[in-house]
């Protein structure tokens, strides 16, 4: 066997190593991608996160408390304080 015929052989088996390490590469990040996505997702429904944020979307605005009184007033640009003192 002459040298450059190895030589091409090698190239042609590290070509080949190369590809599927990239293969391999591709598919184990992917399957870590997908592992960490199920944990998080696992780690939030087990804190009740979930239901807050679910309840939050659903929640009404809140309630003025009895007796309370709104005040409208008109946007004011002059930049004086509007608030009522206490």
């Amino acid at each position: 066997m002459d040298w450059a015929r190895l030589q091409m052989e090698i190239d042609r088996q590290l070509a080949w190593m190369l590809f599927w390490s990239l293969i391999a590469t591709v598919i184990s990040l992917w399957v870590g991608y997908e592992l960490l996505k199920a944990a998080i997702k696992n780690g939030i429904d087990a804190s009740n996160l979930g239901d807050r944020r679910r309840l939050m979307q659903t929640a009404q605005p809140p309630v003025a408390p009895a007796g309370y009184r709104w005040v409208l007033v008109k946007d004011d640009k002059s930049g004086t304080d509007i608030r009522p003192e206490r």
